[in-house]
């Protein structure tokens, strides 16, 4: 049985449920705001490592153009030196110069195709996975607006739940208030409980003789003898 003067609290914990219900809520919020963000990093890294292939690659080309610049460079030297050499062993040795140069040249533009070929082939992969990334991110970011609107339906749903929290109180007996501020704090809603078949609907343990046959009466408050809460009988 009821008692009458539990109605009102039971009424008030019903709202505090659905306040604190509100409050996981939007504890939740910055946690997953945090996951999305990362994924979102996450994504950024990998286009900015599949960029960077392609700039290590071209300035490995680069690099390339620059030796067989070099290497052209010195031929024309041999050249300009072998006009002014009058000794044939002189002659010979600048020709022999200008072979072997000429073979590294050779060596040289075989590794340029090779690292052309894989910067082409490196371009469309990032080019491929740019695009697939982009479009993760996108989801991501739509992820995070979806989450900013949820935050603030939850702000708005607590606010409502906080002032029904405060009209409930207002309804309640101020005898009665303490104790139920107290057993939310040390035993956790809800504290208003039914007691079914000898035990207490909180802590779910046998409460003694004396606390059932009072809940059954239905005319005090009667609280568990194990766990504190406030107990009504229910058949």
């Amino acid at each position: 049985m009821l008692p009458e003067r539990l109605q009102a609290l039971l009424i008030l914990q019903d709202r505090d449920q659905r306040r604190v219900q509100l409050e996981k809520a939007l504890t939740q919020v910055p946690r997953e705001r945090a996951t999305v963000e990362s994924r979102i990093a996450a994504h950024k890294t990998a286009i900015d490592a599949a960029k960077k292939a392609v700039t290590d690659l071209e300035l490995k080309r680069k690099e390339i153009e620059a030796t067989l610049q070099g290497f052209e460079e010195q031929i024309r030297k041999y050249r300009s030196q072998q006009m002014l050499v009058k000794k044939n062993d002189e002659y010979q040795a600048l020709t022999r110069e200008i072979e072997l140069t000429t073979a590294k040249i050779g060596e040289t533009e075989e590794a340029e195709i090779k690292v052309l070929y894989d910067l082409d082939t490196e371009k469309e992969k990032t080019k491929a996975a740019e695009k697939a990334v982009r479009a993760e991110i996108a989801a991501e970011e739509a992820q995070l607006g979806r989450l900013a609107e949820r935050e603030k339906q939850a702000r708005d749903d607590l606010a409502g739940a906080v002032a029904e929290v405060d009209k409930a109180r207002s309804a309640v007996q101020a005898e009665l208030l303490p104790r139920y501020d107290r057993l939310a704090k040390t035993a956790g809603l809800p504290v208003v409980v039914a007691l079914h078949a000898g035990k207490c609907g909180g802590c779910h343990l046998k409460v003694s003789n004396g606390v059932e046959t009072e809940a059954r009466k239905g005319s005090e408050i009667v609280c568990c003898d194990n766990c504190g809460r406030i107990l009504y009988f229910q058949a």
